[in-house]
């Protein structure tokens, strides 16, 4: 009996941990496509980027109302603000490589922000954010990018 009582709290504590964490990196669990869909790509994947037909709303490609120069230098403004590590930066090609730790384990995640030029007075960002280690981010990705559209509003 005393075996049984350990396994279902340490169940009940894994779990809390994991909803924890979760909720905490933005995973807007009970948005479309829904709580299985979303908990299934972050269970099982570990890398997050925008595109213009994503099925997460938020991670859908942003668009600015500002020429390409101007945000690609928001962008590394923001990346400062947000404490990230610059790895590299090419303002030619209007991209650069960030490096985030996450707070408690210290797992490092890759960070690719690429600014598109879409007219003189607009452009849009293609970020990429990856993991180096583990199968499952727990929406970490999705959440580092959330942040830096966040920020540059």
């Amino acid at each position: 009996m005393f075996l049984i009582k350990i396994i279902v709290f340490s169940v009940v504590v894994i779990v809390g941990v994991l909803f924890f964490t979760l909720y905490r990196n933005d995973a807007n669990l009970f948005d479309a496509p829904g709580l299985q869909q979303r908990l299934t790509i972050f269970l099982t994947t570990n890398q997050a980027e925008t595109k213009d037909d994503h099925v997460f709303k938020e991670l859908t490609t942003p668009v600015y109302n500002v020429g390409a120069e101007k945000l690609y230098q928001r962008v590394i403004n923001a990346a400062t603000e947000l404490s990230w590590s610059i790895e590299s930066s090419d303002i030619d090609n209007q991209n650069a490589n960030f490096v985030v730790s996450s707070p408690v384990f210290l797992f490092e995640d890759d960070i690719f922000v690429q600014v598109q030029f879409l007219n003189m007075d607009q452009s849009s960002l293609y970020i990429r954010s990856s993991s180096r280690k583990g199968r499952g981010d727990l929406a970490a990705n999705s959440s580092h990018i959330q942040q830096l559209i966040k920020e540059l509003q």
